[in-house]
């Protein structure tokens, strides 16, 4: 005999949580069509961008890209916003629970502000992109909330209002990316804004101008 909760509403609620088969044809396709617009941008830039090229280099339909991106540009927002939320998640995942959560919040910053600098060409396409606040934030705010608030459980950090914190760091670190992009701020504005970051987080100056000069954890050598 089956068990009960094979059937009925419970059985429903399982079946509408697992991933289909369909389902999963259809991330694959969309997998192959970000990637291949990925390899494009990197090659080309997104200017001579082809929707055509990009369904030739994902080896599918073209009438396949429509039933999940409406035009270019979405296909390209999506691309920008994948990319910043995996490099969130990396540079925001604790190595250790003897962390010291400032000097993940330090690295964090500096991971993503530099990309102005390693990475003009994705940097500028970041920040001048249509709704580039509202794409950075939806990519890096949940990783850094989640640092944040790390750093206020154990008692390191000291703020009145995590959510406005988050969302004020977030957006200051997309206009000082901008800044680096427009060569409005020279070498090492992300160890400035890292510091001043620290500061606002209730780190003496001595303690936080000493932690963002360490050497980011992994990038040591």
């Amino acid at each position: 005999m089956s068990a009960a909760w094979q059937h009925g509403p419970v059985a429903e609620l399982r079946n509408d949580l697992a991933p289909t088969r369909t389902d999963r044809r259809r991330e694959r396709t969309r997998t192959r069509l970000t990637d291949a617009t990925r390899a494009l941008i990197t090659e080309k830039g997104v200017g001579g961008l082809r929707i055509s090229e990009i369904t030739d280099r994902a080896d599918v339909a073209l009438g396949s890209f429509y039933n999940h991106f409406d035009s270019k540009e979405e296909i390209v927002e999506a691309v920008v916003t994948d990319s910043l939320r995996e490099l969130a998640e990396a540079v925001a995942t604790r190595t250790g629970e003897d962390q010291d959560p400032a000097e993940l919040v330090s690295a964090a910053i500096r991971r993503f502000v530099r990309l102005a600098y390693d990475d003009p060409g994705f940097a500028r396409l970041v920040v001048y992109l249509n709704h580039a606040d509202a794409l950075f934030a939806t990519a890096v705010h949940p990783a850094a909330r989640g640092a944040v608030e790390a750093g206020v459980a154990s008692g390191r950090f000291q703020i009145a209002d995590i959510e406005a914190f988050v969302t004020g760091v977030v957006g200051g670190a997309l206009a000082v990316m901008r800044g680096i992009v427009d060569e409005r701020l020279g070498d090492g504005a992300e160890i400035a804004y890292a510091e001043m970051t620290l500061r606002a987080l209730a780190l003496t100056p001595a303690e936080a101008a000493e932690i963002v000069r360490r050497p980011i954890p992994g990038e040591e050598g």
